[in-house]
């Protein structure tokens, strides 16, 4: 309480001061409090939003392995059947052969199997986990990161997982290839090479990459599934969050898709849809072949069509099983005489029409075909972002740009 000496009446000009002081007191304080109250709520929200970018590192990283593994043990079941099968070994299947090839050679040569942007964002972000309830958090995340980077550089350098085929070596067997096509002739080398005991050390070891593999999927998916917990995120909040990461735009309606999109991939392939104002569509594919013995491309066409409609921000595509248009365009090819085997052998062998339509309309009878992807769209209405991806967050974004009319 505050006494005034003789316990006067304050003065009117005396009560104003003492209002002004306090109510700027107030006011200082108000402000102070909620300026606390929002840097913590905001603080809260960043934590939150970089425990989930985190936790889905971890929960790529788990799948990558489960791929790595699964891709190792089906290698090793390939390359098992050959050795079982040596005698016979130029009559299997080349789609067998080749898969074998793939356990020992480094096609790439690139070490590279984990992105660390996400870790060097979680490593430069510490002082937001300051105020956290459970550090527990933070150590499993830093564990996480460790033995990832412990695996990744035993991949790199164990020689259990060097590929004994190297990079340079697998390009030269290309150029030195005698085929008119530079393809390998994967009976011959397998023959020559499964002697080799550097080989025989590889095959080997094929079951304890695999086990390894397994065991770090399922070690960083107990650290996910702790991180989860301890931060209360249940897989629907996630995967929320990794479609809003991962998606820009403006919500897309029925009367927008309608017309011709196009994308363009790897410079060699063209993927089209089009839209109609009846409910059905039109994808087509062309694909560039190019090759040394000829001059332009052969160009693959497919056509298949559908049903499409807008649900939300999904659109859903349902493809039509008795309908499949493959053709083969050869106009833009030019070759100098003495290549005319060359050319005709290469086509006969890669590019037949009616197998290839007879296999795509068993594919869609046996299995039909449904797509649903998340799609937003450009203020200007011409570019499109289409996510492909389902319920467990492996999203693969892709962009389709409007094809103009009388283009």
């Amino acid at each position: 309480m505050i006494h005034f000496k003789n316990n006067k009446i304050l003065s009117p000009w005396g009560k104003g001061f003492l209002t002004s002081v306090l109510g700027t007191t107030i006011s200082i304080l108000l402000t102070f409090g909620t300026s606390a109250l929002v840097d913590s709520k905001m603080k809260a929200d960043i934590q939150r939003q970089t425990a989930m970018m985190v936790i889905h590192d971890i929960d790529e990283c788990v799948e990558k392995m489960e791929k790595i593994a699964e891709y190792e043990e089906k290698k090793n079941k390939a390359v098992q059947y050959i050795l079982a099968h040596i005698d016979q070994i130029d009559s299997l299947p080349e789609d067998t052969l080749q898969l074998a090839m793939d356990m020992f050679t480094d096609y790439d040569g690139d070490p590279r199997i984990f992105d660390d942007s996400k870790e060097n964002i979680f490593k430069s972000s510490q002082d937001i986990w300051s105020d956290l309830d459970n550090m527990a958090f933070v150590d499993n995340m830093e564990q996480f990161y460790h033995e990832r980077k412990y695996v990744q550089n035993q991949m790199a350098t164990n020689p259990i997982f060097k590929d004994p085929i190297t990079h340079d070596e697998y390009w030269q067997m290309v150029l030195d290839s005698k085929r008119s096509d530079h393809s390998l002739d994967y009976a011959a080398i397998l023959k020559a090479k499964l002697r080799d005991r550097k080989i025989a050390f590889h095959i080997d070891h094929s079951p304890n990459r695999a086990r390894l593999y397994r065991r770090c999927a399922q070690n960083w998916r107990d650290i996910s599934d702790r991180n989860k917990f301890i931060m209360n995120i249940d897989d629907e909040e996630l995967v929320e969050y990794i479609r809003k990461s991962q998606r820009s735009g403006n919500p897309v309606g029925r009367r927008d898709l309608i017309g011709q999109w196009e994308r363009k991939a790897r410079g060699t392939d063209d993927y089209y849809y089009e839209f109609l104002e009846n409910d059905s569509f039109y994808f087509k594919t062309i694909t560039h072949y190019a090759n040394s013995f000829y001059d332009g491309d052969i160009l693959w066409k497919a056509k298949i069509r559908g049903k499409w409609q807008v649900d939300g921000d999904s659109l859903i595509l349902v493809y039509d099983t008795k309908y499949v248009e493959v053709k083969t365009d050869r106009s833009g090819v030019t070759y100098r005489p003495e290549m005319r085997d060359s050319v005709e052998n290469f086509f006969r062998r890669y590019f037949d029409e009616k197998k290839a339509t007879e296999h795509t309309l068993k594919q869609l009878e046996s299995q039909p075909k449904r797509d649903t992807f998340c799609v937003t769209i450009n203020k200007a209405h011409d570019k499109l972002e289409v996510d492909l991806g389902g319920s467990d967050g492996d999203i693969s974004t892709r962009y389709f740009k409007r094809v103009k009319e009388g283009k």
